[in-house]
C-alpha cells in the first residue's frame, strides 16, 4: 500500500512542479529549486495519512517530483525565444495544441534522457571520489530527516490555501463572482519634465510579493536598480540624444549592448572551460570508464545508445544535419559537466550562460534557422539542468541510504511524466495569458532574443548598454537581474521589490518562506485551472 501511495504522489507532484515552474520561469527572471517544496508537501500528505516510516517515500518523491520543475524551467527561460522572433511561427504553432504538445514532450523527453544518462557517467566521479556537497540534495535530505519540519509543511499550506481563498475571492468560480477588484491604480500614469512614471497597478502583487520574499535581496536590490535607471537614465537619454529611435527601439538596443558585454565575459571562460573538461575525460573520465562503471554491456551503454538515436530522430525532423547534431552532443556534454561541478559547489545552474555557449558556435558555424536556433538553446538548458537536478537526487538518496536502482526508475518516471505534462501546460498557459503580457512576460527568452539580434541595432546604443554593464559588473550588482528590471514592466518589478524589502522585517526568513512557497505556489495552479477553464 505503501508503494502504490509513494508511486500515485510521485506523479501528482511531479505534475505541480511542472505546472508551478512553467509559469514561474515565463512570469519571472528566476527559477527556484522546487525539491524543498515538493518534500514539504508530501511530507503533510504523508503525515495526514498516518504514514510513519517516511524517510524512504519523501526521498522517492522528491527525486521524482523535483525533475518536473528543472525541466519546465529550462523550458520558460528559453522556448519563448521563439514567439519574439518569429511571431507568426509560434502562431502556427499554437494553433495546432496536438503539434504544440508533441514538440514540447518530445524535446524534454530526448533532452532530459540525455541529462540522465550524462548524470550517470558522471555520478561516481562527482558525488563519491570529488566529494561534492550538492547543497541541494543536501538541503532536501536534512529536510526529510527532521522531523519538525511538519511545521513548515503546516505552515506551507496554510499559504497555499490562504492564497487560494484570495483568488477566489478576486476571480470567483463558475456561477460565483468575484467581489475583490483585480485591478487597484496606486499612482496615475504621469510625465514630469524628461522622467517618465509609468502606471502602477495593484494586480497580481500577491504573487510577486511571494516570490520576491522566497528570492530577498538577492532579487529585490538589482530590479530596483533596474527600475530606477530606466526612469532616470534610460529614458532620459532616449529623449536628449536619440529622439529618432522610438523608446522600443532605444530600450532594446541598450539592453541587447549589456546581453552582448555579459556573453563576451562569459566566452573569456569557455577556452579554460573546455581544456578543464578535455583533462577530466583524459585523466578521470576514461579510467572511470575502464573501471566497471560501464561496460560494452551494461545497461548504462544501451540507454546512452536510446538517448542519442532519439535526440537525433527529433533534430532530425527540424532539418538538422548530422555535423550539427553530433556538435550539440558533444557541446552539451561538456556544459554538462560544467553545470554540474558548479551546483556541486554551491547549489547553482547557471543554465543560460552555458546555452549562450553552444548557441552561438552553432549559429556561426551551421547557419540555422530560428527554430533549429531556439531548439539548440532549450536543449541545453533542458539536459544541463536535468542532469544537475538528477545529482541533488542521487546525493541526497546516498546520505538517506535508498537504494539508487529504486532512486534511478523514479527519476526516469519523472522524467516522463513532466514531459508528457509539459506541452499541455505551456500551450494552456500561453493560450490564456498571452507572452509578452505583464502575466507572462518570458524575460529570459526576450534577453535571448536580444542576443541573436543584436547584430541588427545602433551601435552607439549598443556600446552605451555594454559600458552600463560593466559599470553594474564594478559596483557588484548582478547586470542579468537589472536587466529584467529594464525590460519588465515597472508594476511587475515592483511587486518583486516588495517582496524582496519584506524579508527585511522579519528575524528568521526561513520560517516565513514555507508559507510564502504556498501563496506562489497556489495562484500557479489557480492560473492553470483558470486557463484551462476559462
Amino acid at each position: 500500500m505503501l508503494r502504490i501511495t509513494t508511486i500515485l504522489l510521485s506523479i501528482l507532484l511531479s505534475i505541480f512542479s511542472t505546472t508551478v515552474m512553467s509559469y514561474i520561469s515565463m512570469a519571472t527572471p528566476i527559477g527556484p529549486w522546487i525539491a524543498p517544496t515538493v518534500v514539504l508537501i508530501a511530507m503533510l500528505l504523508l503525515n495526514l495519512m498516518r504514514v510513519k516510516d517516511q524517510v524512504k517515500p519523501l526521498s522517492l518523491i522528491a527525486v521524482s517530483g523535483s525533475v518536473g520543475g528543472i525541466l519546465a524551467t529550462a523550458a520558460g527561460f528559453s522556448l519563448p525565444t521563439l514567439y519574439f522572433l518569429s511571431p507568426d511561427l509560434f502562431a502556427s504553432w499554437m494553433a495546432s495544441p496536438f503539434y504544440f504538445a508533441m514538440v514540447v514532450t518530445g524535446l524534454s523527453f530526448v533532452a532530459g534522457f540525455f541529462g540522465i544518462v550524462a548524470a550517470d557517467l558522471l555520478e561516481e566521479r562527482l558525488i563519491v571520489q570529488d566529494k561534492l556537497a550538492f547543497p541541494i540534495g543536501q538541503l532536501v535530505y536534512k529536510m526529510i530527516m527532521a522531523s519538525k519540519q511538519i511545521k513548515k509543511a503546516y505552515e506551507l499550506l496554510f499559504g497555499f490555501v490562504s492564497a487560494a481563498v484570495f483568488s477566489f475571492m478576486q476571480d470567483g468560480f463558475g456561477f460565483v463572482s468575484g467581489f475583490i477588484p483585480s485591478t487597484v491604480t496606486l499612482v496615475p500614469a504621469c510625465n514630469v519634465a524628461m522622467f517618465s512614471v509609468p502606471l502602477i497597478r495593484f494586480d497580481i502583487w500577491p504573487m510577486l510579493w511571494a516570490i520576491g520574499f522566497v528570492t530577498g535581496h538577492v532579487i529585490a536590490i538589482p530590479l530596483a536598480v533596474g527600475a530606477i535607471a530606466k526612469i532616470i537614465l534610460v529614458d532620459p537619454l532616449n529623449m536628449v540624444w536619440f529622439d529618432y529611435l522610438s523608446s522600443v527601439e532605444f530600450v532594446l538596443a541598450f539592453c541587447s549592448g549589456m546581453v552582448l558585454y555579459g556573453a563576451v565575459i562569459s566566452f573569456t571562460a569557455l577556452p579554460a572551460m573546455l581544456s578543464t573538461g578535455v583533462r577530466w575525460i583524459q585523466n578521470k573520465g576514461i579510467g572511470a570508464w575502464r573501471g566497471s562503471a560501464v561496460s560494452f554491456r551494461s545497461p548504462l551503454l544501451f540507454e546512452g545508445g536510446i538517448a542519442f538515436f532519439s535526440g537525433a530522430l527529433f533534430l532530425s525532423y527540424f532539418q538538422f544535419s548530422i555535423a550539427s547534431i553530433l556538435f550539440l552532443y558533444v557541446a552539451s556534454f561538456a556544459c554538462i559537466y560544467q553545470i554540474a561541478i558548479i551546483a556541486g559547489k554551491i547549489g547553482l545552474a547557471p543554465l543560460g550562460r552555458f546555452a549562450t555557449f553552444v548557441m552561438i558556435p552553432a549559429m556561426l558555424m551551421f547557419r540555422l534557422n530560428e527554430v533549429q536556433i531556439v531548439l539548440v538553446a532549450t536543449f541545453v538548458e533542458m539536459c544541463g539542468g536535468v542532469a544537475a537536478d538528477i545529482l541533488f537526487g542521487r546525493k541526497m538518496a546516498r546520505l538517506a541510504e535508498v537504494d539508487r536502482r529504486t532512486v534511478r526508475w523514479y527519476q526516469y518516471g519523472g522524467l516522463i511524466v513532466s514531459s508528457l505534462v509539459l506541452g499541455v501546460v505551456f500551450w494552456l498557459l500561453i493560450n490564456h495569458l498571452h507572452l509578452g503580457s505583464p502575466q507572462l512576460f518570458a524575460y529570459k527568452a526576450q534577453s535571448r532574443q536580444l542576443l541573436i539580434h543584436a547584430r541588427q541595432f545602433n551601435y552607439l546604443v549598443l556600446l552605451l548598454g555594454g559600458l552600463f554593464s560593466f559599470f553594474l559588473k564594478y559596483i557588484r550588482v548582478n547586470p542579468i537581474l537589472v536587466l529584467g528590471g529594464l525590460l519588465m514592466p515597472i508594476n511587475i518589478s515592483l511587486g518583486l521589490i516588495f517582496g524582496g524589502i519584506l524579508t527585511s522585517f522579519v528575524k528568521d526568513r526561513e520560517e516565513w518562506e514555507p508559507f510564502w512557497s504556498g501563496v506562489f505556489a497556489s495562484n500557479s495552479i489557480w492560473m492553470l485551472l483558470r486557463s484551462a477553464l476559462g
